[in-house]
């Protein structure tokens, strides 16, 4: 609110807020959702520059959908005294008990490494410090769980392109999201 004064001196301009002035929203703790793709560098930077405005404790959320990766199997590997014929090995390993064998569950063909060190740069060249917390199942119910626990006050997540089709059968992350939420979520395009 300003307030002109007339004095004898001339006119001086004060500015003040009252109670009811306060600012609209305020935040103490962030989450960014990251996933490496321009969009969530954008959000991501977003985020960062709302973690400064606020001064809010910055957390950045990766969520690692352990449905959708891939898991790397060793192939089979000839057996003890095994001989090699004619481009293939004499004795060739049962394929029932390679079903039996469950894999590694720490081995995943994904990029949740890179996408956390992407993500630590991101952080590091903007000079602000905060977490990263890799989560595992379907993104947006993931993310709001992960929130909710460490009572964020804003979501703040990037809108990815997806064609038509994808979007009418699978919906986009975002729109979950912020369908679902009781904790504002900030698109950011």
């Amino acid at each position: 609110m300003q307030v002109l004064h007339f004095c004898h001196t001339g006119i001086v301009k004060q500015t003040f807020f009252t109670e009811r002035m306060r600012p609209m929203f305020h935040a103490d703790r962030l989450i960014a959702a990251f996933d490496g793709s321009d969009d969530s560098k954008k959000a991501l930077q977003k985020a960062i520059d709302l973690s400064k405005t606020f001064h809010a404790d910055l957390t950045v959320v990766h969520s690692h959908n352990a449905k959708d990766t891939r898991t790397i199997v060793d192939p089979p590997r000839p057996g003890a005294g095994a001989t090699y014929i004619g481009g293939g090995i004499a004795s060739v390993p049962d394929p029932l008990q390679a079903e039996r064998i469950s894999p590694d569950p720490m081995i995943y063909e994904d990029r949740t490494e890179e996408i956390v060190a992407e993500a630590r740069m991101l952080m590091n060249d903007s000079q602000i410090d905060g977490d990263i917390d890799i989560l595992e199942g379907d993104p947006a119910d993931a993310i709001i769980e992960h929130a909710d626990r460490i009572s964020a006050d804003l979501i703040v997540m990037g809108s990815r392109d997806q064609n038509r089709l994808k979007k009418l059968l699978f919906g986009s992350v975002s729109e979950k999201l912020s369908s679902k939420s009781d904790i504002p979520v900030l698109i950011v395009k």
